[in-house]
């Protein structure tokens, strides 16, 4: 708890620089690849790294045997819960959430003004295509198989809400995601609920543990990938 914690804290430096400083974008900080984990991380990487799920991996890979079983999917739910609840009372609220969006995501919901009447009270946004990041030549295809979705993407431009196109299973607010009653606050049982929810979808093979290999690409890396072809 406390080294993701600490983890959290360093990124969001990056991002913002001082604190006299004007915050940075993630592309002003040089990060030109996005991953957004199935809890609703993000994992950044710069041009010429692997694709930035292999960081996501060996975090939540606990015993690093190359697979992450159910326990560990829901270890690595609840270390990123823990992180954001910031006042410790169990549950993430619409304060801690606005951080999140604002604070770890800047650059996938900063938009909420352009949008206007079209954005829903999420603060979702649409993003046409794949947005900054799917054009970027330098994302690499990592040892995923492909989206499930790659087909459509052939047959007709496909419009992505939110974090959509960065993560495994194309949720627009994986926070919000988990919110089942819709009352505007997470507990760490619905969280919960939902890693094992999100395991269930990403474990293919039915067999209790994800590998690397077992993994779509997200459709921003998919995109990028193709481009490069």
């Amino acid at each position: 708890m406390m080294l993701r914690a600490l983890l959290v804290i360093g990124g969001l430096l990056v991002l913002s620089g001082s604190a006299l400083a004007q915050p940075r974008t993630p592309e002003a900080a040089g990060f030109t690849q996005l991953f957004i984990s199935p809890c609703g991380e993000p994992y950044r990487g710069r041009p010429g790294d692997p694709y930035p799920v292999v960081l996501w991996f060996k975090q939540a890979d606990l015993n690093h045997d190359g697979k992450i079983d159910r326990a560990e999917f829901r270890a690595d739910h609840a270390g990123f819960f823990d992180a954001l609840d910031s006042d410790g009372d169990g549950v993430i609220d619409g304060v801690e959430i606005s951080f999140y969006e604002n604070r770890f995501l800047p650059d996938v919901y900063r938009r909420q003004q352009e949008v206007g009447a079209l954005a829903p009270p999420a603060r979702l946004i649409l993003v046409q295509g794949l947005g900054a990041y799917g054009q970027d030549p330098s994302l690499g295809e990592g040892a995923q198989g492909p989206p499930p979705s790659l087909g459509a993407q052939r047959r007709a431009p496909v419009e992505y809400v939110g974090a959509a196109a960065y993560g495994l299973l194309a949720e627009p607010e994986p926070l919000t995601a988990a919110d089942t009653n819709i009352d505007g606050r997470i507990t760490k049982a619905e969280f919960l609920a939902a890693a094992d929810r999100r395991f269930k979808r990403l474990d293919r093979r039915g067999d209790g543990q994800l590998t690397l290999d077992e993994l779509p690409m997200t459709a921003a890396q998919a995109a990028a990938a193709k481009k490069r072809r």
